[in-house]
């Protein structure tokens, strides 16, 4: 009952980004021909989060690259859509990224300087949401690992984006940095009316941050399943402990291990 009340809220939503039968071929420096993704097909509806997991190389951050527009599928279509008819995008990436010349509060800015806005009040706004609001003037050589990655959150929205890329954005953070930053993310989303799209290798970080889990096979990369994460909107780190969060995550870690014992029985699944 709870699982038909969460999915019908969400159909309510509109599409902000849609892929139909997505497929991605490249070539090698050895002139081979890979197959990255095929037949890929998924929906990410407005203010939801959605994650995607699945095995290395399996063609999570091709689909991320896609939906950006800074690489393009060779087969089927992808319909972005915004309310205010311009798609754009905000990216956390493996690593901070920062500008080491620019202080914390012109990193923050820059976003705005590439879709040519000005928004001091946003920027502020921000950066005082990271906690960061003493810091605006250091520079990223002077901040901790968890304060850059900070920096790094509130530069992706800042310019109020159509939705948030986040590529593993957690990536070599220790576990104690990486849970306040899970919920700091996991608030800036709610907050902010946020609409993102996730991919992780992390199946507990999946399920804290998102309304729906996809499961990709291995290369080339299609959807296997789907996982909804029947838990409030509003997550908090004690929720790390409820029997929902784990029943959440024993689900994905299941369909995860059935598509690897299939894989191994099947080359071609």
């Amino acid at each position: 009952m709870a699982g038909d009340a969460v999915e019908r809220a969400r159909m309510s939503q509109p599409d902000v980004v849609t892929m139909t039968g997505i497929g991605k071929r490249y070539s090698t420096a050895k002139g081979d021909d890979v197959t990255a993704l095929t037949d890929v097909s998924l929906s990410v509806r407005d203010q939801e989060t959605l994650a995607i997991v699945g095995p290395s190389g399996c063609g999570k951050s091709t689909l991320l690259r896609l939906i950006a527009g800074v690489d393009h599928q060779t087969e089927g279509t992808i319909q972005r859509d915004s309310p205010d008819g311009g798609f754009v995008v905000g990216y956390i990436f493996q690593e901070s990224s920062l500008m080491p010349w620019r202080s914390v509060y012109d990193n923050v800015r820059l976003p705005l300087e590439v879709v040519g806005r000005s928004d001091p009040e946003a920027i502020d706004e921000l950066i005082r949401m990271v906690g960061m609001q003493d810091f605006e003037k250091a520079y990223p050589i002077e901040l901790s690992g968890g304060m850059q990655r900070r920096v790094s959150l509130a530069r992706a929205f800042v310019h109020k984006p159509s939705i948030v890329l986040m590529d593993e954005p957690f990536t070599g953070v220790d576990e104690f940095t990486k849970e306040g930053l899970q919920h700091e993310l996991s608030r800036m989303i709610r907050e902010l009316g946020a609409t993102a799209m996730l991919v992780t290798h992390d199946i507990e970080e999946a399920v804290f941050l998102s309304d729906r889990v996809l499961i990709m096979s291995p290369r080339p990369g299609r959807i296997l399943a789907e996982v909804v994460v029947e838990l409030p909107k509003e997550r908090d780190p004690s929720m790390r402990s409820s029997i929902k969060f784990f029943d959440a995550a024993r689900e994905v870690r299941e369909r995860v291990l059935e598509i690897h014992q299939v894989g191994q029985a099947d080359p071609a699944v």
